[in-house]
Formats: structure tokens, C-alpha cells, sequence
């Protein structure tokens, strides 16, 4: 059943939340307007120019076309001030819908390889972009840089490598993403265990385009976090081991639709992975891609999932537990958004 939608006081209030994003791809963030000024300026042709044909190229049939249509746009992407000014500009978006913290997921060496731009030469530009945004906003930016499922064991213990040498840019995490089916995360097992043992954890996708096998594989690496996990609502044992461990779920309705893992949000999982205790946060994923961002998806789960204003700010507290902060940082975090939170009576 559709529930009406959230009266304006409400959305008025939602949109003054403060918010902690875990789980958006810098690559996805890419405005269509920037998009094109950017294949304009590499003179770059990704099959559409103009603002109005990109935006005609991001419409999705299921979630191995989405893979393609990324790694067609990101093409555009040939030299560092790109990188910069992408993050600059997702860092800002975040700061005007609230968003106090946000850890951005993306994939160096697709770029590296692909293209041939430096990895250091990546860093120092999104760390730049970060530096920017902090200046202007006060807003943190973070960084995990993601190993696709397509590329090998070598490659993503360079990425592993990369992540290790990258702290001094802001980069806290391995990431894990691309194509699920046949690749999980246990292929990987080797960069993974050398990520954990020089302190970087593992934050990967899974439980999006498999089921539940492609959660429990991860949990043998005893990551913090999995980006999507939804799919493990079809198995209730897995949702007990999830609340037990306290392993955090980036949840992102509008990215599931849009991909095919639920054919209608009525059908999403999140009810049920809320109902046993497994602790979640909102996200927009690929926010320009998927059309959305991160108030749509608070908005979302107060009207399609009946979220209250209670229950998003715990969504928001559950963010700052899960970043990947050191223990003053976390701390000035919790500070700035129960403060913001309590002036909004919550």
C-alpha cells in the first residue's frame, strides 16, 4: 500500500536534518552540465554532448547496463583538475542539503589504468577538492577507493596498496564494487587480509545484485560496513548476525529501483531489515546518475517506509558511529550534529 506523502512541515524538517553520507561514488556524482563541459574540454565523445542527450543516456534497464553506462561517462575523465573539481562540487551539493560528513567511494584505478592518470596525481586532486569544501563549509570529506570486481587479485592489492599510501590524503577505506554475480569477495581474500593488517578497513558492496551469500562471503573479513546488503532480508539468520555484529548497512532505495535489485519500492527490503535491528544509514549512491540525493532518500524513507523524524535522526547518529573517523574527529562530529539535532527538538 502507498503511504501519502509527507505534508510540507515535515519535508520542511527533513530537509534541515543534519546528515552523515557513507555510501556516493564520486564518479556518479558528476552533474550532466559538468559532464559536458568536461568530454567538451577532453574532447571526449561519450555518445552525447549536450545536457539534455546526457541526461537521455542515464535511463537504466538493470544493473549490468548501469555498469557500462559509468565506465562510458567516466571516460570523460582525463586529467586531475577534473577530479578536483567534481569533488568540489559534490562536496558542496552536500553542504547545501545539510550533510556534515561524507565518505566518498571512487575507483582510481580504472582511471589509472584506463586513462593513464597518476594515482598520486588523483589523490592530490580530490584531496584538494576535500580542502576546498572543508574551507568554504566546515563539511569533512573522506575517501575509499574501490577495487571493481572485474579486475584481478593483483589489481586490488594495488588498490589495497594505494589505500595504505593514501591516508595522507584522506583515503580510510578499501572499497569493493562492480558486477557481483561470480565475483565475491573472497577472490580477493589476499589484498583484503593485508588492507585489515595495515590498518585499512574493508567496506565493500554486496547482497545487491546476489542474495545473501554475497554478505555472509564478506562477513569472514569482518568489515564495519557493506554498501546495499539488502538482500540479506531473505535470510533471517544472516539479519541476526548483522544486528549482533554491528555491522552497518548502506542502505540506498532509489539506487536499488533504478538497478532492478526491487522492481517497486514497495517491494524493498528495508521494513524488514529495520524491523530486526539491523543498523542502516541512507544514501544516495550515484546521485546524478540515479537522479536523487541524499534528502530525497530521507524524504523516501518517511513516506514510502514511514521513518519518523525520530527515527531519521537515528539514521544520522548511526552515520557518525559508523565513519571511519579517528576518536576526536568522530567526537567534534557527534558534537555538531546533536547540536543541530537538538535545535530542531530532536
Amino acid at each position: 500500500m502507498t503511504r501519502p506523502a509527507v505534508d510540507h512541515e515535515l519535508r520542511s524538517i527533513i530537509d534541515q536534518l543534519p546528515k552523515v553520507e557513507l555510501h556516493v561514488h564520486l564518479e556518479g556524482s558528476i552533474r550532466p552540465e559538468t559532464l559536458s563541459r568536461i568530454a567538451r574540454r577532453n574532447s571526449r565523445d561519450i555518445g552525447a554532448l549536450s545536457v539534455d542527450e546526457i541526461r537521455e543516456l542515464f535511463r537504466f534497464r538493470d544493473f549490468f547496463h548501469f555498469t557500462q553506462l559509468f565506465e562510458q561517462c567516466v571516460d570523460a575523465l582525463r586529467d586531475p583538475r577534473d577530479f578536483e573539481q567534481i569533488t568540489t562540487e559534490l562536496g558542496l551539493a552536500a553542504h547545501a542539503q545539510q550533510v556534515r560528513y561524507l565518505e566518498v567511494t571512487f575507483t582510481p584505478g580504472m582511471h589509472h589504468r584506463a586513462r593513464g592518470i597518476g594515482v598520486d596525481e588523483q589523490l592530490d586532486a580530490v584531496a584538494a577538492g576535500a580542502a576546498e569544501v572543508y574551507r568554504q563549509t566546515g563539511v569533512r570529506m573522506r575517501f575509499i577507493l574501490d577495487h571493481v570486481r572485474g579486475d584481478g587479485e593483483q589489481e586490488c592489492l594495488q588498490t589495497a596498496q594505494w589505500c595504505h599510501d593514501g591516508r595522507r590524503h584522506g583515503v580510510v577505506a578499501l572499497g569493493l564494487g562492480g558486477f557481483e554475480p561470480g565475483r565475491p569477495a573472497s577472490l580477493f581474500a589476499e589484498a583484503i587480509t593485508w588492507a585489515g593488517a595495515h590498518g585499512v578497513p574493508f567496506v565493500p558492496h554486496a547482497g545487491e545484485a546476489v542474495g545473501p551469500e554475497g554478505v555472509w562471503d564478506c562477513l569472514r573479513f569482518d568489515p564495519p560496513r557493506i554498501g546495499h546488503g539488502v538482500r540479506a532480508a531473505e535470510d533471517p539468520e544472516l539479519l541476526t548476525t548483522l544486528r549482533d555484529r554491528n555491522v552497518v548497512l548502506e542502505i540506498c532505495p532509489t539506487s536499488n529501483l533504478r538497478t532492478g535489485v526491487v522492481a517497486d519500492l514497495a517491494d524493498h527490503p528495508l521494513p524488514r531489515i529495520r524491523a530486526a535491528g539491523v543498523p542502516f544509514t541512507l544514501n544516495s549512491d550515484d546521485p546524478s546518475m540515479f537522479h536523487t540525493d541524499v534528502t530525497t532518500e530521507y524524504r523516501l524513507a518517511a513516506e514510502q517506509f514511514g521513518l519518523t523524524l525520530a527515527e531519521l535522526a537515528g539514521v544520522t547518529r548511526t552515520g557518525v558511529d559508523a565513519a571511519l573517523l579517528s576518536g576526536a574527529e568522530r567526537a567534534d562530529l557527534r558534537a555538531d550534529v546533536d547540536a543541530r539535532l537538538a535545535a530542531l527538538g530532536l
